[in-house]
C-alpha cells in the first residue's frame, strides 16, 4: 500500500472530479431551434372541370425545426399559404402543412446542402362559375426537398429550396406540384 500526503490526495481528488464534470455534458446543450420565413412560387397540376393543367401560384412560408440530437439532422414543421388567386373566371386559393426530415452538411466555410422529406396535407379550393365546377379537397402528400443555404451569420442564413410534392390518394384533383423556395432562417 502506497502513502499518500494530504495535500496528494485533494488534488488526486479534485482532478477526479474534474474529468466526471467535462465528461457530463448535456446532448442539449447543442441542439438548435430553427425558424425561417420564404417566399414560394409553385406549378401545381390539378385535375378539374373535366381537364388536367398546371395552375401557377405565389404564397409564404413559415417554418419552425429543432436539430435532432447532431447538427447534420433536423425535423421541421412549416405551414404555407398560397392566398386567393384568380385567372380568367377561375378562383383558386391553397394552403398547405408539411412536417419533414433533413440532413444537411457543409460544401464550404459558409455554404451548405439540404436533402429531405416527408409528409404533408394541402387544403386546395378551386371554382369556375362558367364551366359550373367546385373543388374542395383535403389532400395527403409526400415531400422530396433539396436545397442550398449561405450561412451569414452565427445566427443567420439564406437559401434556395426546390421541392417536389405527389399525392398519397387518387381521388383529389390536386395531383403533384413542384416549387421553389427563397427563404431566411434564424438559429438560437
Amino acid at each position: 500500500m502506497e502513502e499518500v500526503s494530504y495535500d496528494d490526495l485533494v488534488n488526486q481528488l479534485s482532478s477526479r472530479k474534474k474529468a466526471t464534470v467535462q465528461d457530463a455534458n448535456d446532448p442539449f446543450d447543442t441542439i438548435k431551434i430553427h425558424t425561417g420565413f420564404g417566399l414560394i412560387s409553385t406549378a401545381a397540376n390539378m385535375s378539374a372541370g373535366g381537364s388536367s393543367s398546371y395552375r401557377y401560384m405565389n404564397g409564404f412560408q413559415l417554418s419552425a425545426g429543432i436539430d435532432l440530437f447532431s447538427p447534420n439532422w433536423m425535423a421541421e414543421g412549416v405551414l404555407r399559404n398560397f392566398g386567393q388567386s384568380s385567372s380568367g373566371t377561375e378562383d383558386r386559393s391553397m394552403r398547405e402543412y408539411d412536417l419533414k426530415a433533413l440532413y444537411r452538411n457543409k460544401l464550404a466555410d459558409s455554404l451548405s446542402y439540404r436533402l429531405g422529406g416527408g409528409i404533408g396535407t394541402r387544403t386546395l379550393k378551386l371554382s369556375d362559375n362558367a364551366k359550373n365546377f367546385a373543388v374542395n379537397d383535403i389532400t395527403p402528400l409526400t415531400v422530396l426537398v433539396g436545397g442550398i443555404d449561405v450561412q451569414v451569420s452565427q445566427y443567420i442564413g439564406f437559401g434556395v429550396e426546390a421541392g417536389l410534392r405527389t399525392a398519397m390518394v387518387t381521388s383529389t384533383a390536386d395531383k403533384n406540384s413542384g416549387d421553389l423556395t427563397l427563404h431566411m432562417d434564424a438559429s438560437f
